[in-house]
């Protein structure tokens, strides 16, 4: 059997692992729009000498059932507890204090938000409501504290259906894994892994862009980069963002139903920054997460001393603030970071190696983690996930997108590229009825093909 992957990030490459550890698959093709794998997990090792950037996942979450972590033991990546403390920076009168996430006013905001998410999650077309107006001191670290806030849905309370939410598993089976030479890193040598794997079964293709995908005859025919692809089955798994026709033209239109659920589902926003520091004061203590409210735009910032890279600050943004920021210069979002950070942290000194990351400026992504936008309602919004994944004859959409108890985080994009890797090799016939059979047949790889 024939089988492309579409996106070379966690969800292709741990279907193309499933696939390839079946001899029944005879020829697999990784077709990359970049020149790398990994997708939105993304580590660079360039802008900081010495410092592995994280400007995706930072971490491995609930390490006790993420298949990350053993896949970081096999392949000798170093791992280190986060257990951070969470501290608020507040100015008081001239002075700053540090107060603590218990202060009363803040966790009066978190449990609005949360007594609003419990009433709101059993109704399949409500929002979580947040506390208005969130221009407040309390209002503003209330609802990035949240579990329902910005930093962890990359959107804003109001902005996503509490009922998708609420299916999502947040399991603390453990404290999370830092990986200290990035977790981006580690999802590319996993990657890098197939070609070997493979031998001369799997075929990479990078810098390649599908423009078009025509499903017909229990066949899928795919053309990039001035060639096409016949396969007997296909998965996409590129970012939601990427599945308008205005991006891949697919042959018939994909089902009514599949439109509406990528209508459904938006990329949202977190800006991610890191700067290295040639000083840095007493009470910014590694391995805190602190929170600093920028006063001229009404954004919080998250920033932290890492305990493996004590001199790097990297701090983060998400939902309205960090789509606004990512409209942004790079320098000027840089220069409003520092100018924050110095009036609450005034000793605090800077080198010149800073970098920011801005997803929704990378062509083939546009945006961070998904939800379900509370703005495009359909009476099927909620099982917009769901839909996605349901096959259209022999072309599979998997990531973490169609994941509803772990879409965002890496791990979804696990289970749903070898869930949908697993959805083919069920439908083939039983391996002592295939023994080598057509182990040598060529795929039709043709050049200069429209």
């Amino acid at each position: 059997m024939k089988i492309a992957i579409v996106g070379g990030g966690l969800a292709g490459i741990a279907a193309a692992h499933t696939l390839l550890a079946d001899r029944r698959v005879t020829y697999l093709h990784m077709i990359e729009a970049s020149d790398r794998y990994g997708g939105r997990a993304y580590t660079d090792r360039t802008s900081i000498k010495g410092y592995a950037f994280d400007q995706g996942a930072q971490q491995i979450l609930s390490p006790a059932s993420n298949p990350l972590t053993d896949i970081a033991r096999r392949l000798g990546f170093d791992t280190m507890e986060a257990r951070p403390r969470h501290v608020l920076r507040v100015r008081i009168g001239e002075q700053w204090q540090n107060l603590p996430v218990a202060d009363a006013d803040v966790q009066d905001v978190i449990h609005a938000i949360a007594s609003s998410f419990n009433e709101n999650s059993q109704y399949a077309d409500r929002p979580v409501a947040a506390p208005r107006p969130i221009t407040t001191q309390s209002a503003l670290f209330g609802q990035a504290l949240s579990a329902y806030g910005p930093f962890s849905a990359t959107a804003e309370p109001w902005q996503y259906l509490a009922g998708d939410r609420a299916r999502k598993l947040d399991p603390v089976d453990s404290p999370p894994l830092y990986v200290l030479r990035g977790v981006g890193s580690l999802v590319t040598a996993y990657g890098m892994q197939l070609k070997q794997i493979g031998e001369s079964r799997y075929f990479e293709h990078f810098d390649a862009r599908v423009g078009r995908i025509h499903v017909a005859d229990r066949h899928v025919n795919l053309e990039f980069n001035r060639q096409n692809l016949n396969v007997d089955a296909c998965i996409l798994t590129v970012p939601v963002s990427m599945l308008t026709e205005s991006e891949i033209k697919f042959e018939p239109a994909l089902p009514a139903a599949h439109r509406n659920a990528i209508q459904a589902l938006r990329l949202g926003a977190h800006k991610k920054l890191a700067l290295r520091m040639r000083s840095a004061p007493a009470e910014l203590i590694a391995g805190t997460d602190y929170y600093l409210i920028d006063q001229e735009y009404q954004g919080v910032w998250r920033y932290c001393r890492l305990p493996y890279a004590p001199d790097v600050l990297l701090a983060d943004a998400a939902g309205d603030f960090a789509a606004f920021l990512d409209c942004l210069p790079e320098s000027e979002v840089l220069d409003m970071f520092m100018t924050s950070v110095r009036a609450a942290h005034p000793s605090v000194l800077f080198s010149p190696h800073r970098q920011a990351s801005n997803w929704r400026s990378q062509r083939h992504i546009q945006g961070a983690c998904s939800y379900t936008a509370i703005d495009r309602i359909h009476p099927a919004s909620l099982a917009a996930r769901d839909t996605l994944r349901t096959p259209i004859q022999t072309l599979y959409l998997a990531g973490e997108a169609t994941s509803t108890e772990h879409y965002g985080t890496l791990q979804g994009a696990y289970f749903e590229g070898v869930g949908a890797a697993n959805a083919i090799l069920a439908t083939l016939a039983p391996r002592a009825h295939l023994h080598d059979m057509a182990q040598h047949a060529k795929p039709r790889l043709l050049a200069g093909k429209q």
